[in-house]
């Protein structure tokens, strides 16, 4: 173990941080998805494919492309998302909900907003020190 991590570099923990988050979104939104506002199913598919291939390309990045691969999973299940919860954040923006926001909705929220941001950020950093950025 130790031998590996002494290979990987800036983009592998970002990677892996971003896994964690998106677990955490994944988690957070199968616990909020129970509401009134409904549940769409693709959104935790895409979610667990993230995670598998941030995985996956944490371990061994055989294209140079892994962080580009999980984004395309990880942006699709947040804009699935987005698409079907619109209405939820503009009630809540605009203060016309009947209920506040739940703290699972705000663990989801704060989740995705992580997992993006480190995702991005970890196609701009090599994984392992000899690679190229």
């Amino acid at each position: 173990m130790k031998e590996f991590l002494a290979k990987k570099r800036t983009g592998f923990y970002l990677q892996a941080i971003t896994a964690l988050f998106a677990l955490v979104g994944l988690i957070a939104y199968s616990i909020a998805g129970q509401d009134s506002y409904g549940f769409v199913p693709m959104v935790d598919v895409l979610l667990a494919l993230g995670i598998v291939a941030a995985v996956v390309f944490c371990i061994k990045d055989y294209f140079g492309i892994g962080p580009i691969v999980v984004m395309a999973f990880l942006g699709s299940a947040v804009g699935v998302f987005l698409l079907s919860r619109f209405m939820y954040y503009s009630h809540q923006f605009y203060g016309i909900a009947s209920d506040p926001m739940s703290g699972a909705m705000i663990a989801t929220t704060i989740g995705f907003v992580g997992m993006l941001v480190c995702g991005i950020a970890s196609a701009f950093f090599a994984s392992e020190k000899g690679g190229n950025v």
